[in-house]
């Protein structure tokens, strides 16, 4: 379950999201450099991982 919380400030707060939430955070805060680099990151199955 993902959670998240805009500030009236705009700032936004995220726990325990995927990369395609963080894509969608990134949008509306193109400036947070951090959630940028959340939605650039590959939502990797653990069947997927290399041995």
């Amino acid at each position: 379950m993902s959670e998240v919380m805009i500030l009236a400030d705009g700032r936004i707060l995220a726990h325990n999201i995927t990369p395609v939430m963080a894509q969608v955070l990134a949008e509306l805060n193109p400036a947070d450099e951090a959630m940028n680099q959340r939605a650039m990151q590959k939502n990797t199955l653990k069947h997927e991982l290399p041995n």
